[in-house]
This record gives C-alpha cells, structure tokens and sequence, in this order.
C-alpha cells in the first residue's frame, strides 16, 4: 500500500438537498480521478496513510475526518471557507452555463465556457490549498479535486 494518499472517500452530506445532475456527476468524476491519483500528506504529523477521508460542510465549515488505514489512527480538521463562497457561487455559475451550452449544441460559446470554468476552477483549487496548507500537503491535481468536492456539498 501507498503511502500519503487517499484511497477512499465518503461525502457526508447534511444537506437532504437533491442535487443536480450534472454536479453528481462531477463529484463521482472528482472522487474516481483522486482515488486512481493523489498526492496527500498531513503535516507535523506521523500520519502516513494511506487515508480514508472523510469531508463535510456543515454551517461553513469544511471537515475532513481522515483515517490512517495502518496504523488506525484519526486526524480531523475543520476549516473556515468562508473565503472560497464567491468563487464558489462563480464557479456554480461558469458550471452552469458549460452545461447549458452542452445542452443547447452551442458549440461556438462551448470552448470559451470551458476555458473560463477550469480557470475558475483551479483559482479556488489554490484558494483551497492555502486554506488546508498548515495542515496537509497537497499536489494541484488533488487540491482541484478536492475543491469540485466542496463545491459539490455547498451548492
């Protein structure tokens, strides 16, 4: 077994909202892509994994509830995102019209969406990481993952 990364990952949803289609799918793509790839490490600390984690949004605060599969200890974190909700509701917005365009056939303005979402996208991927970075260690691929997981539970 790998060490340093995240081999399972359970979303803990306290909101009964149904969500849309189209954010199930990015969160199921987001959860595959970070288990076949990752890069996580946790800082200060003789946690070596390979992880289960644990995450959740309950009232603005992110947890992340990890379990070190060897040596079946814990670690667990809540962070403040109140400084990610703007880019957050930016991202639902350039989401939106992405799939919107999909939908309509409009291959012109198609590209453009795209382009605009992943650039949003990996801005709130770093706002993320330097939210997390006192406690973990975080490759961009991991840290863009992880925020298209946030996104998921806060909209």
């Amino acid at each position: 077994m790998e060490s340093n990364c995240i081999k399972e990952i359970n979303i803990i949803n306290h909101n009964s909202k149904e969500i849309d289609d189209f954010i199930r799918y990015e969160r199921e793509a987001a959860i595959h892509d970070l288990i076949a790839e990752n890069s996580f490490k946790i800082r200060n600390n003789d946690h070596f994994g390979p992880f289960i984690m644990n995450i959740s949004l309950v009232n603005g605060m992110l947890g992340i509830n990890l379990t070190d599969l060897k040596k079946q200890k814990n670690y667990k974190i809540n962070k403040s995102i109140s400084g990610l909700k703007k880019i957050i509701q930016i991202y639902h917005l350039a989401c939106s019209d992405y799939y919107n365009y999909i939908k309509s056939g409009s291959t012109e303005k198609l590209e453009e969406a795209e382009e605009l979402r992943r650039k949003i996208h990996n801005d709130g991927a770093k706002n993320l990481n330097l939210i997390l970075e006192n406690d973990f260690e975080i490759d961009l691929n991991t840290s863009r993952r992880l925020f298209t997981l946030l996104y998921s539970l806060f909209i």
